[in-house]
């Protein structure tokens, strides 16, 4: 993971359920000549399975990121990979974005992942809507295709994007652990340390090792980093 790409910083966090070597989630950051192009994944399943499937996407993701001139192409090419690839019942739940060359911008396009969280001087939000997106290996079940979606990005905003491991982590009664209102969240924003400290409070919450896959990737950009909003 580079510390910086384009005119965005980058931070990550990446790990495997309890018991497992390696894990189904995963991340990458390509470079090109006219962007930044990134990739947060979660590959159905757990173990040895889920880690193929998440080689496989990072593999086709990194060549197509270089080759292809928009998301839709890069998503489209995965799913001609998946197909030979993938039996019926896997399928990769991922989120795309691209960075424009001056950072003021980034287009995101959702393969049936949750919905990213924007940080900065307003309370954080979700950004979308999602409604209708189908995971990779599933595309062609679709009634309608994907669409992208474009937020602008000014100094000192950050967008978190992550897997459900993160969003749907459960204490001991069973409760939900609460992403947009969580401590590292709320805390004043260092994007640099916030997936570390986010993975840690899962942890926390959990009460022991996850027991499914976390991925955590933050992109941001310098600038007066605010005090977050109090909320009530």
């Amino acid at each position: 993971m580079p510390r910086q790409a384009g005119q965005v910083r980058l931070a990550g966090y990446l790990s495997a359920c309890r018991g497992a070597r390696a894990g189904g989630d995963l991340y990458e950051v390509v470079t090109t000549s006219d962007c930044v192009r990134l990739v947060v994944g979660d590959a159905k399943g757990k173990g040895a399975s889920a880690a193929q499937s998440a080689v496989a996407v990072l593999g086709m993701f990194r060549e197509a990121a270089h080759e292809e001139d928009s998301l839709a192409a890069i998503v489209s090419r995965i799913e001609t990979g998946l197909a030979r690839q993938l039996s019926d019942e896997q399928f990769v739940t991922a989120i795309l974005a691209a960075v424009s060359a001056d950072g003021t911008k980034i287009e995101l396009l959702s393969c049936g992942h949750p919905a990213p969280l924007l940080l900065g001087t307003a309370r954080p939000r979700f950004v979308g809507p999602w409604e209708g997106s189908l995971p990779l290996g599933l595309g062609e079940l679709a009634a309608v295709p994907r669409v992208p979606v474009t937020i602008p990005f000014g100094p000192g905003d950050a967008l978190l994007l992550y897997t459900d491991g993160v969003s749907e982590a459960r204490n001991k009664a069973g409760v939900f652990f609460p992403l947009p209102n969580c401590a590292a969240v709320r805390a004043p924003l260092d994007p640099g340390t916030l997936p570390d400290r986010l993975g840690d409070e899962v942890i926390r919450y959990v009460g022991h090792a996850p027991d499914d896959d976390v991925a955590l990737l933050v992109i941001y950009r310098d600038g007066a980093h605010p005090h977050r909003v109090a909320l009530s």
